[in-house]
Formats: C-alpha cells, structure tokens, sequence
C-alpha cells in the first residue's frame, strides 16, 4: 500500500507569468507553494504602475500605465486553453489595435491583454498564495533540511524542499553559483537587450490611433494605454506608454533619467498632432527648432528603465530546452528567454517546469508495504 509523503514546500523566486504559471500548477497537484519577489507587486514585466497627481486647479487625478509588456498573442494550443480560462474569470481580453506604421512596417497583431492591468492574470493565477513582496533573495543555502532564502537584510527563511527560480537570467545565475555553476554560467552568457520607458498623461489629442510604429528616431513603440480593453483615464486625457528602441537605450543606459526624459517626451510630441513638448511648464524642449503649431498639455510623464528587458534575438536559441530541473538538488529554473521572449513563452516554461516538477515527484515517491 502506497503511502503519500506530506505535501513538499516549494519556493518560487519571481511572480512574473512564469512564475505564477508555474505556481499555480504546483498548488493544483497539491504542493504547498510559497513565492518571494523584490518588487512591490507581482508581474515581472507584465506589470502595470499607478501614478497620481494634482491638475492645474488642485485637484486629484491618476493613472495606470502598463510600462512593461504590452500585449501577446497565443499559437500554442494549451497555452490558448489557459488564455481562454483566464478570459471567463475576466483576467484577460482580445484586443486589436489600430497601428500607424510605414509599410512594411512590424505588425502588431490583434492579440490580448490582461486587464485590468497587465499584472491582473498574474494576481488572478496567485490569488490563493502566499506572496512575499520587496523580499530581495540574495543567496540561496541548502542544508541537511532543504532550501533556506537568506535577503538582502540577513533575514532566512525556509526550509523549503524545492527552490525554482523565475527571474531575469543575470539575477537567477548570481543565485545558482555555487549549486548549479553550469547553468550559471549559460546563463551569464546570454546577451540581455535593456529599455527605456516613457509613461505619460496628455490632453486627449485628435489622434486615431492606438499605437505607432515609429520608422525612426528613439522611440521602437508608441501605444495609447487608454485604449486598451479595461483601462480608462481622466476625462479629456489620453494616457501613452511608449518604449525606446534597444539601439537608442543601449547609447543611453546610464544617461540621467531627467535627460532621458526630456529626450523621450520630445520624441512623443513629434507624433502628436501640432504637439510641441513644453506644455504646462513640464519636460521643455532644448532644442529651439521645436517650434508646433500648439503645444502638448503634459499632466504627468516619467520613465521606467528595464535593465532586464529581454534577451538580444539571437540569443533565444542558445537554451534548447523551456525550462530546467535538478531534481537531485530540487532546483529548478524557467524564464521567457528559454524560447523566444515572448510572454506565452514565459507561461510555457513555467508551466512546462510545474509538469516536470510534479512527474519527478511522483517517481520519487516511496513506496511502503504493509504485511
């Protein structure tokens, strides 16, 4: 007679989608799973931040801005049943821009988002989850116990009996030095691309669409984060997220995010209908050649810069697997970079990861006769 062991406690570093993807599915087989994350909300690059201000009168207004990815598209047919799930709890719509773009220009195609935010399917997939949040794990100890986390302020916790990481490669390859140095090392060679990102609120403007595709200057994809299903801003406003190209942010990786700032708002102005950059008094325009017709109301704008954006194109390959386990050290690792950085390669790998996870625990399970 088989007799089950305890339920495993399980760590998972990151709440991006791969993690949460791979959270989920553990705690559907049964595992007791318990996630960390230095950041104040879950997400990863799914994320969404809200900004508040006072309008010329005095008066409160705010915003939401989703400055990391901004939309996917699904091929895969289980991670499409996923997507469809997490449509019916409302996690998750269709969305298909309208995109102003030189031919033949990329093609943003209809795919979806989540919403309310970006980072709502990932609280969805977490919702009955312990979550640690702006908990920095800077190294990891495995003892005769299991796991033990130790933060960036000395503080342990564990044990766990699994530890999986689902974080940028850089992060997740300082945390397996010295347990699993192969991985580290591949992972340290994976070229990471950054990027720049400009949120900001502006009068609404006689603009018909939803996005741009810039043919130059610094700015890779502009999209009115408004008009995404779900979002909604201040009357009158129009809400934009707008990334730098990875060439213009590479040049610019330690810049000054105030001239960094100047340099993105000006390029967003070009783009607007008779816009000029120093609308209410706010990120003026150095270069006096600016001269619009009318000038952009500028009610909020800052910039977010990712260091860990996504892995250069090339590079996707360099994995041949979607995700990695040690079940010997139960170790594991998933990321978007193990495919093609894509946010249903994060889902893959995560999930990929749960299965692996979960089969590896089921051969191992001992077996107890009983006479």
């Amino acid at each position: 007679m088989k007799h089950p062991d305890s339920p495993r406690s399980v760590a998972i570093i990151g709440t991006g989608l791969a993690g949460a993807s791979c959270a989920a599915s553990l705690h559907q087989a049964g595992l007791h799973v318990t996630l960390f994350d230095k950041a104040r909300g879950v997400g990863g690059r799914m994320a969404s931040r809200r900004a508040q201000w006072l309008d010329a009168q005095g008066n409160p207004e705010a915003a939401e801005f989703d400055h990391g990815a901004p939309c996917f598209t699904a091929r895969h047919p289980r991670f499409k049943a996923a997507l469809r799930r997490a449509q019916q709890a409302g996690a998750v719509a269709a969305w298909s821009p309208q995109i102003h773009a030189a031919w033949p220009a990329p093609a943003l195609r209809p795919g979806f988002v989540a919403q309310p935010g970006m980072s709502a399917w990932c609280r969805h997939l977490l919702a009955d989850l312990p979550v640690l949040l702006e908990h920095a794990v800077q190294r990891l100890q495995r003892g005769v116990d299991g796991w033990h986390l130790v933060s960036d302020d000395g503080d342990t916790t564990g044990p766990f009996d699994q530890v999986v990481l689902a974080m940028p490669p850089a992060q997740a390859a300082r945390l397996l030095a010295g347990h699993q140095d192969h991985w580290a090392d591949t992972l340290c060679s994976l070229p990471m691309q950054a990027c720049w990102t400009l949120m900001a609120t502006t009068d609404e403007p006689d603009w018909p669409w939803d996005g741009a595709v810039p043919a130059s200057g610094p700015l890779a994809l502009v999209l009115r984060n408004d008009r995404k299903p779900g979002r909604n801003a201040p009357a009158g406003r129009a809400t934009w997220v707008a990334h730098a190209t990875p060439e213009w942010t590479q040049a610019h990786l330690e810049t000054d995010a105030k001239l960094v700032h100047t340099a993105l708002v000006v390029a967003l102005a070009q783009l607007l209908p008779g816009g000029r950059p120093d609308g209410a008094g706010q990120a003026r325009a150095p270069d006096p050649a600016f001269a619009f017709a009318a000038p952009v109301a500028w009610h909020h704008s800052s910039v977010h810069r990712w260091r860990y954006a996504s892995v250069v194109r090339s590079a996707h390959r360099a994995i041949a697997d979607e995700c990695w386990w040690d079940g010997s050290l139960g170790l594991g690792v998933c990321g978007d970079y193990f495919s093609d950085g894509t946010v249903e390669a994060a889902w893959r790998s995560g999930d990929e990861l749960a299965d692996t996870l979960a089969a590896w625990m089921e051969q191992a399970q001992p077996v107890a006769e009983t006479v």
